[in-house]
């Protein structure tokens, strides 16, 4: 990588070695115990297949929640890891139009992104925007799109409106706040350490509190001081989640997107029933299961031009090899790397 534009001649052409590196799963449980890397055969590609050789992938939450057997699908065993990253079109078989040699691209969930290189069905790919450094290009299809939808398929906003959230710094939930600056709506950061609350101002919150601040009945309310909250993110659960459903608007929609917490919602029914709020879920892999290709391919280059205006930007904590991927498990479950850690494949 020069510059942050990718360097694919250096790459040697895949197809012709006896075996490609590749993270897999034969049965569920924790990473640590169940993952192993392993040497696969790699074919050129046929009718309708692309030869992508990968360069970067992240390790985030969904990906553990997978290989433990415990996310929203489950590959057949034994199965890939990894359900996001970045690829480079080096080959493409008969009857592909919509990919080119240098393209980038990225395997839909369930195709296993740590590995060095496969051969998938066009179908199987999801172009991204070209001009991308690797790192943010492998990490674009997730959080970012996560946050994106989320502001704009909930509720009729307008300049100046609050929307509310929890797990303000995590990647989503940065992701949110400035994209809800840059929108010219005023975000409501809730987190769980106060020593973050600073920074979250910083990147474009218009309050920001601390969990143990936000707690307590009407606390969020109280603090808009009459403003009113039209939109919330939940992504912890529990006492978390009854504080922002607590300082919803009349027909407010409080969308929830993760489970942080491990614990239920604890919504109670005062502003159910009286205030008509409304609680529903969001699930990016579902999104892309029922977009179509002209949704997708605009949404991906509106994520782009943010990137180019500063506004979406993912924090990379660590690298590390695919060599190094139990270690590379270990400090993205230790939390501590202040950002995603990415695989370099």
């Amino acid at each position: 990588m020069k510059g942050g534009a990718m360097d694919i001649s250096a790459k040697r052409e895949p197809a012709c070695e006896p075996g490609v590196l590749a993270a897999m799963c034969r049965r569920w449980g924790e990473p640590a115990e169940v993952l192993e890397l392993e040497r696969v055969p790699l074919g050129r590609p046929g009718p309708g297949e692309v030869l992508l050789r990968m360069q970067a992938a992240p390790i985030n939450p969904a990906d553990i929640n997978v290989i433990q057997g415990k996310y929203g699908f489950k590959p057949a065993l034994p199965a890939f890891c990894g359900n996001e990253g970045v690829g480079v079109v080096m080959e493409i078989g008969p009857g592909v139009s919509n990919f080119r040699v240098g393209d980038l691209a990225r395997p839909v969930p369930g195709v296993g992104t740590w590995r060095e290189a496969l051969v998938a069905s066009a179908r199987d790919l999801l172009p991204l925007p070209v001009g991308l450094p690797v790192e943010q290009a492998a990490t674009l299809s997730v959080n970012p799109a996560t946050a994106w939808r989320m502001l704009h398929d909930f509720g009729n906003l307008e300049p100046g409106d609050w929307v509310g959230l929890n797990a303000a710094t995590s990647q989503v939930g940065r992701h949110l706040v400035r994209m809800a600056r840059h929108m010219g709506l005023r975000a409501l950061a809730v987190a769980r350490r106060r020593d973050a609350l600073r920074d979250l101002l910083d990147e474009g919150a218009a309050l920001a509190l601390s969990e143990e601040q936000a707690a307590g009945r009407g606390r969020l309310r109280d603090s808009l001081k009459g403003e009113k909250l039209k939109l919330a993110f939940n992504a912890v659960g529990g006492r978390s989640a009854r504080n922002l459903a607590l300082a919803l608007d009349r027909g407010a929609t409080m969308v929830t997107y993760g489970a942080m917490g491990l614990q239920p919602l604890e919504i109670p029914s005062g502003p159910l029933i009286f205030r008509e709020i409304r609680l529903v879920g969001f699930w990016v892999t579902a999104w892309y299961g029922r977009a179509s290709p002209g949704q997708v391919r605009g949404m991906m280059n509106e994520l782009a031009r943010l990137y180019h205006r500063g506004v979406v930007h993912t924090s990379i904590g660590a690298r590390y090899p695919l060599m190094k991927l139990h270690d590379a498990l270990a400090a993205a479950g230790g939390g501590n790397t202040g950002g995603k850690v990415i695989l370099l494949l």
